[in-house]
């Protein structure tokens, strides 16, 4: 081949690769179809797939259940929720609706668009649909039904926020699958939180690992069972705004409850603690707190038995203006990042100095003296 055969033939296939990448490149123009009494506003992912970025409620007669299209303007619907929602768990934004919560008084608004929505009864999504935003149905009042198509796999467990009345999940889905209303992976080997109300939740026995940030809370349980199976429990996986009784198997070879909380076997950790009041006793079989997931009433007051011998940075949510009564005489190690503002010491009568020495390193790490007293 010659040269100048050689250059057009270049240019020919860069000019190819050009347009399939301009087809197929995402835009942020919006568009939007009313289907019933729904608008949907959407944006254009590829040349034949959209996201359907706001759904706006244009009566509240025949709305009860709101029927996601398969294909908008001929391109299928892969993709729900607000585009300016981030992927981010601790970033609370507008849902697809349009309900947001204030920031700065926690008013959950508007409500207009709320009382709407509470004419919804049923949501179904199409098959075509892969992934949802992280805030995509929150704040959605609980009791309603809806259901996961096989390609839905992103952000499902965000769905775990809502209280649903039912929750179904096709057989075909390859990730995850539903037991005892607690969503699970495929092989039921991880448990990644609670889809239905109950007062009394059970791990389905043969789950491994309850994953981190796993989503329960929205369960309203008041008993929570752990089976044999499990070995391993996941950081900020077991938090409950109220109190909650936590139940190991017997037979569970890594993981035992004492006092209504859960330490492990092996490392004496401290796994999850329920409060019953502002003040909270660690159990004396524990022997290392570092990340405890908490239920129940915020703490004022941690009692520390002599048992505990290391205390991590981080290890409960409770990091200002909290006291720490130590009842042993011997402090246990504690990391330079344990405490923060307002933090105050009772130890026992003779050990000031031996105290002072073990949070020296958390006292010049953040600049502040901590106020140590002898009881």
């Amino acid at each position: 081949m010659d040269l100048k055969k050689y250059c057009i033939l270049s240019l020919f296939c860069m000019c190819i690769l050009y347009l399939n990448t301009t087809c197929d490149a995402k835009t942020e123009e919006e568009y939007s179809e009313i289907i019933g009494n729904f608008k949907f506003t959407y944006q254009e992912l590829t040349s034949n797939e959209v996201w359907v970025t706001k759904i706006d409620i244009m009566g509240v007669k025949n709305v009860s259940i709101l029927k996601i299209p398969l294909k908008i303007n001929g391109k299928k619907v892969v993709k729900l929720g607000s585009k300016y929602d981030p992927e981010d768990d601790f970033v609370e934004t507008h849902n697809i609706f349009g309900i947001y919560r204030s920031e700065d008084d926690e008013i959950i608004r508007p409500k207009k668009i709320i009382n709407k929505v509470a004419y919804i009864k049923q949501i179904i999504l199409p098959s075509t649909v892969t992934a949802i935003t992280p805030n995509c149905f929150r704040l959605v009042q609980d009791g309603k039904c809806i259901n996961i198509p096989s390609r839905f796999t992103k952000n499902i467990s965000y769905l775990c926020e809502i209280k649903w009345k039912k929750f179904s999940i096709s057989s075909k889905n390859k990730k995850y699958k539903v037991k005892n209303g607690v969503l699970l992976s495929k092989d039921g080997k991880f448990a990644y939180g609670s889809v239905m109300p109950m007062k009394k939740l059970n791990i389905p026995q043969g789950v491994k690992t309850i994953k981190d940030q796993s989503i329960f809370y929205g369960s309203g349980a008041t008993d929570f069972y752990i089976p044999a199976s499990v070995n391993k429990i996941g950081f900020q996986s077991l938090f409950f705004s109220d109190v909650v009784k936590f139940h190991v198997s017997k037979k569970n070879k890594h993981y035992a409850e004492t006092n209504d909380c859960v330490y492990s076997k092996k490392s004496g950790r401290l796994v999850a603690a329920s409060v019953k009041n502002t003040t909270f006793t660690v159990p004396e079989k524990v022997t290392y707190l570092s990340k405890t997931n908490f239920a129940g009433k915020p703490v004022k007051k941690f009692i520390i038995p002599a048992t505990v011998k290391k205390i991590e940075s981080f290890w409960s949510p409770y990091l200002e203006n909290i006291t720490y009564e130590f009842k042993g005489k011997k402090p246990p190690k504690i990391e330079d990042s344990f405490a923060f503002k307002g933090i105050k010491l009772q130890v026992p009568k003779g050990c000031k100095k031996a105290y002072r020495r073990a949070v020296k390193a958390t006292s010049d790490e953040y600049g502040v003296k901590i106020e140590i007293s002898e009881v």
